[in-house]
């Protein structure tokens, strides 16, 4: 009898599931029209996000490794992974230098580029900063019915300066300051 009813209750579950996923799915279809000439008024249609491109590894290493940059030794990447960890670095000090072109296989001309360094002040303490430059290729904006409307080339950067302190010897903190930049209009 509990094994009945445990199959019933499942399956009364599984179909109210199945049921509410299907209607808003069909809301979701339902309430989405195709734009006309007059809705748009020569309005830009673009969709625009801030700044996505701080979310791409600027090195293929820690990017190969499942995005772990936080877990590795201090390198010339740390202050996009994690500016603490270069007051632990061995080293005098380090520089990354990469160039990505991001989504080739799709858009051919997108490209982001990425210098970086840091330096050992003391024993405990480090500094550092990098340039990330992102290319987001030339757009080309038509209207409604595909007649060229312009070209644009936009790009986005930021500047990040870092500072690292060791707290102790499996403890450390940093600050960053960054400067952002985004042309995308």
């Amino acid at each position: 009898m509990k094994k009945d009813f445990k199959t019933m209750q499942k399956r009364i579950i599984g179909t109210i599931g199945t049921g509410v996923m299907l209607s808003a799915q069909a809301v979701a279809q339902t309430s989405s029209s195709n734009l006309t000439t007059q809705e748009l008024s020569g309005r830009v249609n673009t969709i625009t996000t801030a700044v996505p491109f701080l979310m791409i590894a600027p090195d293929s290493k820690q990017g190969g490794m499942g995005e772990v940059g936080a877990a590795t030794p201090a390198d010339g990447n740390s202050i996009h992974w994690n500016v603490a960890k270069m007051a632990f670095s061995e080293k005098k000090g380090g520089a990354a230098i990469s160039v990505t072109p991001w989504l080739k296989q799709l858009v051919p001309d997108i490209y982001l580029y990425y210098v970086a360094g840091y330096g050992k002040i003391s024993k405990t303490q480090a500094i550092g900063a990098s340039l990330r430059y992102f290319s987001l290729g030339n757009i080309t904006f038509t209207d409604i019915v595909g007649n060229v409307t312009g070209q644009f080339r936009p790009n986005e950067f930021a500047l990040d300066l870092a500072y690292s302190q060791k707290l102790s010897e499996t403890f450390s903190a940093g600050l960053a300051v960054r400067y952002i930049r985004s042309n995308n209009r």
